[in-house]
């Protein structure tokens, strides 16, 4: 990977009095391109208060997600557990990732070279390890819909919540490791390469996993089906097929939530990965740096959507905030009388 260090790097000084003396290979090996027009300005302005907002509501978003499901017993289950987890990765993009994005503009518009390295090196790491980890999470829940029909009954023990929480802390992990090996010793290529083939399996996985279930889901209900029409006269063998028809609808909803994050998810981070590809093949020009940071936004938006989509598709877990904050508001409005 070749760094444009001269020509991007006199457009960054000019807009100076007096040169800024910098070695541009010490901002973290990173390709830069400080050239700066009247709409790379208006570019700034527009990511930098988009991406304060979406900030904000990513952080509230999930924290309700997160404190509702700790605070509803029933709802500490394996699923629950991941979707936890996936909103704690949210949360993290909301309270760390995002607010280093608004920094790294802000010291790029003030032409400020050690900010914006600084935040830089700071907003690829923390983006990198909060998309990676998002990504394994989504994975982690596809296995285990996928699992959950060929345990049935062995569930509960082989699926727990100390489990859950041990394989997502792995997969935070992994990521941390790579972001730390990508500072000081992986080249920008090797990182790159070894991050592609993760998050690549991850979605072959994914595909894979959720075809399957559709698949194993629409044969179960037929079975279901044609068992109840045989046994109508039966009332003890046809509440049995019915609360084993209403378990499987409850499962097919759950996984069809899932299904909309993860395409919410592929959605938002699309242009993302056709603005780094054109950048592979273009290198760091100014219009693909406009383009990334609006792609940049696009996939920061992810997650702002996806408490949104919880609330949508998860009765048990909207039900639960309605209580939680239902609760909290009463008790608060007794405690002013």
């Amino acid at each position: 990977m070749q760094l444009q260090s001269n020509e991007n790097f006199t457009n960054f000084s000019a807009q100076s009095a007096t040169p800024v003396i910098f070695d541009i290979k010490e901002c973290f090996l990173y390709d830069v391109n400080f050239a700066s027009a009247e709409y790379l300005f208006v570019a700034h302005i527009v990511t930098t208060v988009v991406n304060f907002v979406l900030s904000a509501s990513a952080v509230g978003g999930n924290s309700i997600v997160i404190f509702s499901v700790w605070k509803t017993p029933s709802l500490h289950t394996p699923s629950n557990v991941f979707i936890c987890c996936l909103a704690f990765s949210d949360l993290a993009v909301g309270l760390l990732t995002q607010p280093c994005f608004v920094v790294h503009k802000v010291g790029e518009m003030l032409h400020c070279v050690e900010m914006y390295c600084t935040s830089r090196m700071m907003l690829e790491s923390l983006g990198n390890i909060t998309a990676g980890a998002s990504v394994l999470t989504i994975t982690g829940i596809a296995a285990e819909r996928w699992l959950a029909l060929y345990f049935h009954l062995r569930y509960n023990k082989v699926f727990t919540c100390t489990r859950v929480l041990s394989a997502v802390a792995f997969f935070w992990g992994v990521f941390i490791i790579l972001a730390v090996l990508r500072v000081s010793v992986l080249r920008p290529g090797a990182y790159a390469a070894i991050s592609i083939t993760i998050i690549a399996f991850c979605f072959l996985f994914i595909c894979l996993a959720y075809i399957k279930i559709l698949r194993c889901v629409k044969r179960h209900e037929r079975q279901i089906q044609a068992v109840e029409t045989k046994v109508k006269r039966c009332g003890q063998q046809i509440n049995q097929t019915t609360s084993r028809l209403r378990n499987m609808l409850r499962y097919k909803k759950s996984t069809m939530a899932m299904i909309v994050v993860v395409g919410i998810f592929t959605a938002c981070f699309a242009p993302l990965m056709s603005v780094i590809l054109a950048y592979k093949v273009l290198g760091y020009t100014t219009p693909v740096k406009t383009a990334f940071m609006y792609a940049s936004t696009i996939a920061f938006l992810n997650s702002s959507l996806n408490p949104l989509v919880y609330c949508w598709r998860l009765r048990s877990l909207r039900n639960a905030i309605k209580t939680v904050f239902g609760e909290r508001m009463c008790t608060k409005a007794m405690s002013v009388r």
